[in-house]
């Protein structure tokens, strides 16, 4: 059975973003979508002074009326962005183990487009989580004319799809209906864990791989 998923691409995402991607073959970044401004896209939490700080991944001249991939990466931000990080974690139990990982990967996004650094970033978190989903952006399809949820139907379509899963909050959503998706499956992913719904940096810091990766497939796929 073949299960995708579609979403847009979000910088150093929550744990519930990565269930996502590790609960499917084929991941799917909507890079031909308008970008959401302070959305937390490219926003996210880290816990500082036993406190949630919001930090954000600069992106230049965000506007509504261009697409995702048409943004890129701010420069200059990312020394200031690793001195917070190591403010608020230097004494965490695994600051040591992971910060040779992310601190290389955030000078490393400055720049680029951010379609492209989500991916660089899903890669590295792939690799330490041990997701082996395959990742694709929705722009690769051709598609960019049609509607967000054409576009879901098409690719769900072209990557021959048994089953699409979607997260939670789609339940509220008209357009999440079996009737829509026939013959695909429709289901929803539902967090089984207890893990904090901040970024992967402050789990990643605080917790550990080795217990992300035994709570990652804790969710339950559910109907609408």
């Amino acid at each position: 059975m073949i299960k995708i998923a579609v979403m847009q691409p979000y910088a150093f995402p929550y744990f519930g973003y990565l269930q996502l991607m590790k609960a499917v073959d084929h991941f799917v970044f909507m890079d031909d979508v308008t970008f959401i401004k302070k959305s937390f896209m490219n926003r996210n939490k880290i816990i500082s002074n036993g406190e949630e700080q919001l930090f954000t991944i600069p992106v230049r001249k965000i506007s509504q009326n261009k697409k995702i991939n048409e943004h890129y990466v701010g420069s200059g931000w990312s020394t200031k962005l690793i001195r917070s990080i190591k403010h608020s974690y230097q004494k965490s139990p695994y600051f040591e183990e992971y910060s040779v990982h992310l601190f290389p990967l955030i000078k490393e996004l400055e720049d680029k487009k951010f379609s492209d650094a989500c991916v660089l970033i899903f890669e590295t978190i792939a690799d330490i989580l041990n997701i082996a989903s395959k990742w694709h952006l929705s722009s690769s399809f051709g598609i960019e004319h049609l509607k967000a949820e054409q576009k879901i139907i098409t690719i769900c379509n072209e990557l021959s799809a048994d089953m699409y899963i979607n997260p939670i909050g789609g339940l509220s959503l008209d357009f999440y209906t079996q009737d829509i998706f026939n013959p695909i499956q429709l289901r929803f992913i539902k967090r089984q864990d207890s893990l904090p719904s901040t970024s992967i940096i402050d789990l990643l810091f605080s917790v550990g791989a080795e217990e992300l990766r035994n709570n990652i497939d804790k969710y339950e796929l559910i109907n609408k």
